[in-house]
């Protein structure tokens, strides 16, 4: 088994190799293999159970919901959780994200004549995608009085983001002490609203996140670099508007939920050690490719915001955690035995992908297997972000199970990039698994037994129009049949242009900008063969 990332990536040769097979191997292979009706029957409707209990888990945490707990108005008083303040005709909003549209909304609603000013910096595209598609509810209204400024196509920074920010620091100076600055929050904020420190451009911050998100870095890392390159990042925003009182309403898109990270933490006093962010930059071997700017400002120690936000008021509001349990109840609704099996799923797409369609395989042998091989088990540990324990006791559950089940995951995985394609972690993690389960899996199992839907919660996923991909083993004999090398897409990280011109594009999940974010959602469908 292909265990570290050496191991995986020999491994992945391997299959490239094996799938180039001769005419006559393929047709043989193909004919072993028959997609029947019956099959293809099957398979249409697990896809489809699939993406109803993503939806399930996207509805759970749209913002409306979210924002209506966290606010209430009382007269004069605006009461956030135990904490009351003054309202009269003082309320200011500013925003940065991909839920911030709806979450604006919300807040108006609510607040309503209080609302004085605001302005939100939402993705390109937003108000298009959500008018088109009947969301006028996830935008302010026709009349409101919060600015919306678009940009950050392809969640990277630009001039239209960078004048956002603009538009935003302006407004936050210009607070008094009486007045109450409502500051939304969720996961793309740290592209929407860049404002590097000076002298650093624009060009050169974007050029860094560049590096970093090719090499492989993680959320947390990319996150912790932007803190110290941006004025208004690790606590900025809130020592800028220290004559206010700030509440905070964050939507997080992070592993853990750490709010110093989420967007950045705009409102949250950075911690992070001050040589952290060139460590990271040393660790991915891109300091000499950096700017001196951007190397000039790592060097030199930033002002930590501690004694400069006592005045704000941070509130988590939504989680991936929500949404999985959403999820849950929708597959037990669907008549699949479900379980959350965790909400923590990081590591890179491709080897989550190979763990995935592994645990896939040994679901669908459970009834076979007298014991539960623990060598097997801690590989995929490792790789699925769990413990020995909780993964044992999931497989010796489902082995008592007598229906299909579903394992539901959620978190945000990584792509290193080595090839010149076109995809995004979701689509990349689905092509593997296909790929991984229809090498892993005997001959004598039945066809269309497991289904892996993978998407982003936000509708987007990498700097493509899908939000991800369903994956399956046929897809693969689908792809053969084609004279598709899947293998070969994979080195060159085009699982896009694969899903494209497979099966007619029919398994990429398109569904535009859902005004939501909390990262992505992993739904696996098991069906055993008497199902």
């Amino acid at each position: 088994m292909c265990t570290t990332e050496g191991n995986f990536k020999r491994c992945l040769k391997l299959l490239h190799q094996r799938l180039q097979l001769s005419k006559t191997r393929t047709l043989r292979m193909i004919s072993s293999h028959i997609i029947t009706e019956k099959t293809k029957e099957k398979l249409h409707d697990m896809k489809s159970d699939a993406f109803k209990i993503f939806s399930a888990g996207v509805d759970a945490v749209m913002p409306k919901s979210f924002i209506s707990k966290a606010l209430k108005v009382d007269n004069e008083r605006l009461i956030v959780q135990d904490c009351c303040y003054h309202i009269a005709n003082n309320v200011y909003v500013v925003g940065f994200g991909k839920a911030v549209a709806g979450m604006a909304r919300a807040v108006e609603d609510i607040i309503g004549n209080h609302l004085v000013e605001g302005v939100i910096s939402i993705p390109e595209g937003t108000t298009d995608i959500m008018s088109q598609n009947g969301k006028r509810d996830l935008l302010p209204a026709s009349d409101s009085k919060i600015l919306v400024l678009e940009g950050a196509r392809h969640n990277l920074p630009d001039k239209n983001s960078s004048a956002a920010a603009d538009c935003i620091i302006s407004l936050v100076k210009k607070l008094k002490a009486t007045d109450i600055l409502l500051v939304l929050i969720s996961g793309g904020g740290s592209a929407l609203f860049p404002a590097p420190v000076p002298p650093i451009t624009l060009d050169e911050k974007i050029a860094v996140i560049k590096l970093l998100s090719i090499r492989g870095a993680t959320i947390q890392e990319m996150n912790s670099v932007r803190k110290q390159l941006s004025v208004v990042k690790g606590g900025g925003l809130a020592a800028m508007a220290k004559s206010a009182q700030v509440v905070s309403l964050i939507l997080s898109d992070i592993v853990g939920d750490p709010l110093d990270l989420i967007a950045s933490g705009p409102t949250v006093r950075n911690t992070d050690d001050t040589s952290y962010p060139l460590e990271i930059l040393k660790k991915y071997n891109i300091e000499n490719e950096v700017s001196q700017s951007v190397l000039g400002v790592l060097k030199k120690p930033r002002k930590l915001y501690e004694k400069d936000i006592y005045h704000v008021q941070n509130l988590l509001i939504g989680t991936n955690k929500q949404a999985l349990e959403a999820a849950r109840a929708t597959a037990f609704q669907c008549n699949y035995y479900p379980c959350v099996l965790t909400t923590s799923l990081q590591g890179e797409a491709k080897i989550v992908g190979w763990a995935i369609a592994y645990l896939s395989v040994m679901c669908l042998e459970l009834n076979n297997l007298k014991t539960i091989e623990e060598s097997k088990v801690e590989k995929l540990c490792a790789a699925l972000c769990v413990t020995k324990s909780s993964l044992i006791e999931l497989l010796t559950t489902l082995k008592a199970c007598r229906k299909g089940f579903c394992i539901i995951c959620g978190g945000e995985t990584t792509v290193k990039v080595t090839g010149q394609g076109k995809g995004g972690r979701n689509q990349e993690m689905a092509l593997e698994y296909s790929l991984q389960s229809y090498y892993l899996s005997s001959p004598r199992l039945s066809s269309s037994t497991s289904v892996l839907l993978s998407a982003g919660t936000d509708g987007i996923d990498g700097p493509t129009d899908a939000a991800g991909a369903f994956g399956y083993h046929e897809l693969i004999l689908k792809a053969l049949e084609q004279g598709l090398d899947p293998g070969k897409y994979l080195l060159n990280n085009d699982s896009y242009g694969f899903y494209v011109k497979c099966n007619g594009g029919n398994d990429l999940i398109k569904i535009g900008h859902t005004g939501t974010n909390v990262m992505d959602i992993q739904v696996l469908l098991v069906r055993t063969v008497q199902d």
